[in-house]
């Protein structure tokens, strides 16, 4: 009788100690990985990277309730002075759809995505489509040489005649890489202003660069809010 006491007594002591362990184990799990969900990224850009962006600690500062961010002051439509061309550097589909962009807004602009830099210097204000497209180039039965040679040429032609350069960055990471970044970086060299779907800044790249030369840059939730800015800037 006394054995089997002492064995109910060491049960219930160890079903308790069991118990015990659990409930520690178990505390604070509820809130592991947590996180408002402005901390995400928009959703374009989910599987690019986490909510801080895939390099540097970058954090998104689009979402769905808050789909334009333009930051270091603003571009008005006062800045821009016409004609107005519309050119891309690279040859990415981006060019086209700024295109139908502008013409939604009802722009007053000239279209030539393959514009040479002799024609660029017949305008006040060109907005480059910035990013590479294999595709693209050879639709336009133009080499990579080639086109890094244009864009070079026309990048230098701005610099020359003092216009206004707006960048347009759309294609998000689509349009990131070592060749899309080689006209990206000749375009933000001289740019006056950027636009930027935000999934292919994840690294920082066009809001580092926008706040070293201390010019406004916008940042989109998703292409079609290019809409907001452009309005903004050319309806």
């Amino acid at each position: 009788m006394k054995n089997r006491k002492l064995c109910a007594l060491l049960a219930a002591t160890l079903t308790m100690s069991l118990l015990l362990a659990a409930c520690r184990g178990g505390s604070g799990s509820g809130t592991t990985g947590g996180g408002s969900a402005a901390s995400n990224p928009p959703a374009a850009s989910q599987g690019s990277g986490s909510g801080s962006g895939a390099e540097g600690g970058y954090t998104f500062r689009t979402s769905e309730s808050s789909r334009v961010v333009t930051e270091n002051g603003t571009f008005t439509k006062e800045q821009v002075v016409a004609p107005v061309l519309i050119t891309s550097i690279g040859q990415s589909a981006d060019v086209s759809m700024l295109d139908a962009l502008m013409k939604k807004v009802g722009a007053d602009y000239t279209f030539n995505a393959t514009a040479s830099a002799e024609e660029v210097a017949g305008y006040k204000t060109v907005i480059i489509a910035s990013g590479a497209s294999s595709k693209g180039l050879g639709a336009a039965g133009i080499s990579q040489e080639d086109e890094l040679a244009r864009a070079e040429a026309i990048m230098q032609t701005v610099a020359d005649n003092d216009i206004t350069v707006i960048v347009a960055h759309l294609g998000g990471a689509a349009r990131r890489g070592t060749l899309s970044d080689q006209f990206n970086d000749m375009a933000l060299a001289e740019a006056d202003y950027v636009m930027v779907v935000e999934e292919g800044n994840d690294d920082g790249k066009f809001t580092d660069a926008a706040t070293d030369a201390g010019v406004p840059i916008t940042l989109l939730y998703s292409i079609a809010d290019a809409v907001t800015p452009l309005q903004e800037i050319f309806g």
